[in-house]
């Protein structure tokens, strides 16, 4: 080794406009290339050397530092001060030496691991190892979630003492009572094996039980009042609705199975003919969007006259100060429930009966268009003891259509009496009272007919009939078939123009598309609970489910969509959250859960409601996460 002179340049301390020369000496060795040139590098920076001028020094410095690095061993010197600095200066070597080393090792360890992102990012799958699994529906779920949601549901059972565990599995509930219609122990199957519902919640399916659901139902119930009155403002305050017509009507539902010492399940009038099952009623008040404001369980054997004051009179006090308007069918217009609506600041429309009264006409025909457009004659009438103001409504459709089934019953009812006269005029029935017996059992099957027929039947001495004759009695029928696709309707309103008042009544439809809503898209029938407290938290999970159910067509419909409940869930349907596993080249396998892309009409839907297409986030999971290494497996292999 040698030290080797460099001239260098530099300024002078206060003055950047003068350079001068010093001199600065390097440690260098000789080596020959690859290609067997001889080349020269710097094995150390030694500074100016001003403390060792001669050129003696220096040479004896190189032999010094020469023997230190090349030999490791050192030789002796009689000058201690260039001692001295060999040593100084063989330590500097040493620690750059150590910090090229720790270099050189960092500069290795980031192209190892260079290398094996290379090799990581190369990785492959392999498709014929590609394996989906865990399918379970969301897009309906992420629907009815998202809906919950904004209404705000679970905030309010937690702020009313809930503990969140419990208001979420509510939220379970409730939707999936909105989407699958079953008992509590179906619903748990269908939450485990069908629904990502509970992964939306964060929750375990495993973990819940019919039980729980019963409990979570008969909680929900506990506070039914308190939980429809908050919806009902929430609703109001979200979409601007002011409740200004309110739908009155009552249906029941029926039950399957014996119900013993129930105070809700009676025998009467079923609306769906099942007069050999108990029923249970069901009173509701709902808006001209078919959004709920009050419902009310009563009795099955109750009157509909009767329940009217229980279900208004519950209603929240009317703050806004503006006269509210019940339009509720003929079942309900007692005049007793009429001047009790008045005095409680209540507009009414109801239906009259067509006969038992009489009217006279008290203004001009005017004639309109319904949705289909079918004409329509409206006129303003007079009756008799009414001091309300009457309308006669009189459809050509609705004549068309009564007079048709008229006469298809009237036919039958000849039909029948042609029969009886077969009987007694042939080998048939004869004695007088099997013959009434069979006239009773016809007026039954077609009641108030009998009254349109005149019927003579001549019997001998020992009450055989040995004739019978009838004919139509022309003056009964025409009484009968008069009022033929006319109804009147009665109200409190003073309205100037006739079109007004028959448009406020015809969104009475809306409160029996709710019944329809309740009865075929949510199975609220029949009822197969064996206590009162379980029957009236089914139909009370229902009137949550309708909720859900009722606020999404609602938001749909502000957009133009407008889809039976059953026709929303065939489309939502077909959203799935799936778990995708395959192996990859390096041995690792790779499983990504993650929601299907949503398609067009979903999207549509999805959108209208202002939702993402995303219900849950994708997970992944990588197994091992660390491969063996040569060692470990060697190891194994030996083990």
């Amino acid at each position: 080794m040698f030290i080797k002179p460099t001239k260098k340049w530099r300024n002078p301390e206060g003055d950047s406009s003068i350079m001068i020369p010093y001199t600065y000496y390097r440690l260098c060795e000789s080596i020959r290339d690859a290609n067997g040139k001889s080349r020269q590098y710097t094995v150390l920076g030694l500074g100016e050397l001003l403390e060792f001028p001669s050129l003696a020094e220096k040479q004896e410095l190189a032999d010094l530092l020469t023997s230190m690095i090349q030999d490791g061993g050192c030789k002796l010197s009689a000058s201690s001060k260039l001692y001295d600095a060999a040593v100084g200066f063989y330590g500097k070597w040493l620690d750059e030496k150590k910090e090229a080393e720790h270099r050189q090792d960092r500069l290795a360890e980031e192209a190892r691991k260079h290398a094996e992102e290379e090799k990581e990012a190369k990785v492959y799958v392999k498709l014929k190892s590609l394996q989906p699994e865990m399918a379970r529906s969301i897009g309906a779920e992420h629907v009815c979630s998202q809906t919950l949601e904004k209404l705000g549901l679970q905030k309010f059972l937690m702020q009313s003492g809930w503990e969140e565990k419990k208001a979420q599995l509510a939220m379970v509930q409730i939707a999936s009572r909105a989407i699958f219609t079953c008992s509590e122990y179906k619903t748990i199957r269908y939450l485990r094996e069908n629904s990502a519902l509970c992964e939306i919640y964060g929750m375990d399916a495993t973990r819940i039980t019919k039980d729980n659901l019963y409990k979570s139902a008969l909680d929900l119930y506990g506070m039914h009042r308190e939980i429809e009155d908050y919806l009902h403002r929430k609703v109001c305050d979200l979409f601007n609705i002011e409740d200004k017509i309110l739908l009155f009507d009552l249906t029941n539902v029926y039950f399957e199975g014996r119900m013993e010492d129930s105070q809700i399940c009676q025998y009467g009038r079923s609306k769906e003919k099942r007069c050999d099952c108990k029923i249970v009623g069901l009173g509701a008040v709902v808006n001209t969007d078919g959004l709920l404001t009050r419902t009310q369980i009563f009795e099955g054997n109750v009157q509909d006259v009767t329940t009217l004051e229980d279900v208004i009179g519950s209603l929240e006090d009317k703050s806004d100060g503006k006269k509210h308007i019940v339009v509720m069918d003929a079942g309900f217009a007692s005049e007793k429930n009429l001047e009790w609506l008045k005095a409680n600041g209540y507009d009414f429309i109801t239906v009259m009966r067509s006969t038992g009264f009489d009217y006279e006409e008290a203004g001009e025909v005017r004639t309109v268009t319904d949705n289909k457009n079918q004409t329509i004659r409206l006129q303003k009438v007079k009756a008799q003891n009414v001091a309300d103001n009457v309308l006669l409504v009189d459809s050509d459709a609705k004549t068309k259509k009564e007079k048709s089934m008229d006469e298809k019953l009237s036919k039958r009812y000849e039909e029948e009496l042609d029969k009886i006269k077969s009987g007694i005029e042939g080998k048939g029935t004869k004695r007088r009272d099997k013959v009434n017996i069979r006239l009773g059992r016809l007026e039954q099957k077609y009641p108030g007919y009998a009254k349109r027929y005149d019927v003579s039947i001549e019997y001998n001495d020992k009450d055989v009939a040995t004739s019978m004759s009838w004919n139509k009695n022309d003056e009964a029928n025409d009484r009968a078939t008069k009022m033929h696709g006319k109804y009147f309707l009665r109200t409190s309103l003073d309205e100037k123009t006739e079109e007004n008042i028959w448009q406020f009544y015809n969104v009475i439809r809306t409160v029996e598309e709710t019944f329809k809503t309740l009865k075929l898209d949510l199975n609220i029938r029949p009822v197969y609970h064996k206590s009162d407290e379980g029957a009236k938290a089914h139909l009370h999970l229902a009137i949550l489910a309708y909720w859900v159910v009722s606020i999404t067509k609602y938001q749909l419909k502000q957009q133009g969509i407008n889809l039976r409940w059953n026709e929303l869930l065939r489309i939502m349907g077909a959203q799935q959250r799936v778990t995708v596993t395959a192996e990859q080249s390096n041995g690792r396998k790779i499983s990504i859960r993650k929601s299907t892309r949503p398609e067009a009409k979903l999207e549509a839907i999805q959108s209208a409601l202002g939702i993402t297409s995303k219900p849950v986030c994708s997970i992944k999971f990588v197994w091992p996460q660390k491969l063996p290494s040569a060692e470990d497996s060697n190891s194994n292999s030996a083990t």
